[in-house]
């Protein structure tokens, strides 16, 4: 088997076997910006358009891919389906089905109420998706299929990782969104950043990044997303563990 080529774009996964590319997508959290409104906190509802704008970039970089993964937490409300979430849910189905050959869809936490959307539009909904050497699965649960001796890098969400940085001189602290790459009970584990902008995410160093597994990242390397406009290059930052 051909090895295949992994690149880190924007908040993107992609793989490249050579006759397959593959992209991978974080926790979107579509319809959050409803579930805001109805808690009583206002926010405007741009989220959609700056997700399209920022996968228009991406894309623009790969080009057409013949998969796009999502890798959980498609939705936000965990009890129901919202408004939002029905429309933003069809509305990105249906342009990753512009982009890619196929889509996958992994179940998260939050996708509990996802499979009415998903069945009107015979899309399946997986626990977790196997190709070629690597699995995809949410992180929230195990699956024994996932530790097969075949598999060797493991793919997921739900951590929403993202490190904390202080300016060299100065006491401003800035937290960025990050991927998290390392060993893992003989695998190689590449976790994936949230999507969405709202909420940068989690920093490992303060115990935050909660998985299915007792994980101890401090010899897991961070590559941090880029934050300037058209930036696509994530930026090594070397083990966790020498982070300031």
């Amino acid at each position: 088997m051909d090895e295949t080529k992994i690149k880190y774009v924007g908040k993107c996964l992609l793989l490249d076997s050579g006759k397959e590319k593959i992209l991978v997508v974080g926790d979107l959290h579509l319809g959050f910006e409803e579930m805001l409104n109805k808690s009583g906190v206002f926010v405007s509802r741009q989220m959609f358009d700056e997700m399209i704008s920022d996968l228009n970039n991406v894309f623009g970089e790969v080009g057409r891919v013949d998969k796009v993964i999502l890798l959980g937490d498609v939705k936000h409300d965990f009890g129901g389906i919202l408004k939002q979430e029905w429309s933003d849910v069809n509305a990105l189905l249906d342009y990753f089905e512009s982009m890619a050959g196929e889509v996958v869809v992994v179940k998260g936490n939050h996708d509990n109420i996802l499979e009415p959307i998903l069945k009107k539009r015979k899309t399946r909904l997986w626990n977790y998706y196997i190709w070629r050497e690597f699995a995809f699965l949410h992180g929230d649960k195990d699956f024994r299929e996932v530790w097969d001796k075949k598999i060797k890098y493991l793919v997921i969400g739900h951590g929403h990782p993202a490190v904390k940085l202080r300016e060299k001189r100065g006491s401003k602290v800035e937290k960025y969104k990050c991927f998290l790459i390392g060993k893992f009970r003989g695998k190689e584990m590449i976790i994936l950043p949230s999507f969405i902008d709202y909420y940068a995410g989690s920093d490992p160093r303060e115990g935050d990044v909660i998985l299915a597994w007792d994980v101890n990242f401090k010899n897991f390397n961070v590559k941090i997303v880029p934050v300037g406009p058209g930036e696509l290059n994530a930026l090594d930052f070397g083990k966790l563990k020498n982070l300031d």
